[in-house]
């Protein structure tokens, strides 16, 4: 029972997505520039304060094509070296999300914002949509983050220092790629719904354990075992 209502929600949470994204797909198609998108793009760029162009410049820096791709390279070899080798095998699959995110933006072929849209403090000639830093974000931040809270042999500076960064960077490169230009608040919208659609995808099977169930599930749900005399203890591992 509590299997199928596993899968149920699971599947729930995919088909939600998918509604969202076609839903999306077919409004910015029909309106490639919404009043949505010009109001919250001029917002978000009347937040200039002191250095902040500088921060927002830095919060981007590791969705770029090259920085993206040597820390994922980087991280996949701190795991490996640590012997964390199925971690340094599924965070590789980042790059492959990468790459089906460039085939997205091709088939969509949204144009980015322009110097009469909004300020463009930064100019890439790729698609618009999705936003592909948003993406890796996602889905690379998001990876990190899992494995800071599932794995307890991680010295607990290096679990609490790379979590919390890596929430921190999830949530803040959508208001980075806005504040600098680069897209339209449709194009990130877009990216959070693929990236946890994709990071979903690399979950179901990062947390799976052999004989069953999840890591994190394990760690929290008690298991129950029956003793000689009949009675029924809780055990947590």
């Amino acid at each position: 029972m509590k299997f199928k209502l596993k899968h149920k929600r699971r599947w729930a949470f995919y088909g939600l997505i998918t509604v969202s994204l076609v839903g999306l797909i077919i409004f910015i198609l029909k309106y490639p520039v919404s009043s949505f998108d010009y109001y919250i793009t001029r917002e978000i760029q009347k937040l200039e304060r002191g250095n902040f162009t500088s921060f927002m410049t830095f919060v981007s820096l590791f969705g770029n094509a090259v920085t993206g791709s040597l820390a994922v390279i980087f991280a996949s070899l701190v795991f490996f070296l640590s012997r964390r080798r199925r971690e340094a095998q599924y965070i590789l699959a980042v790059l492959i999300t990468d790459l089906l995110n460039l085939l997205i933006k091709l088939l969509i072929h949204r144009p980015r914002p322009t110097v009469e849209d909004a300020m463009i403090m930064l100019k890439y000639s790729q698609s618009s949509f999705p936003s592909g830093h948003v993406v890796h974000y996602v889905v690379f931040f998001g990876f990190l983050l899992t494995v800071m809270i599932v794995d307890k042999k991680i010295p607990s500076f290096f679990r609490i220092f790379i979590g919390v960064s890596s929430a921190v960077l999830i949530l803040t490169i959508s208001i980075s790629r806005l504040y600098l230009g680069a897209h339209w608040v449709t194009d990130v919208l877009g990216a959070y719904l693929f990236g946890f659609f994709y990071l979903g995808v690399l979950l179901t099977f990062y947390l799976k354990l052999p004989e069953g169930g999840t890591k994190l599930i394990r760690k929290i749900m008690p298991i129950e075992h029956t003793s000689n005399d009949g009675t029924t203890k809780e055990q947590h591992r």
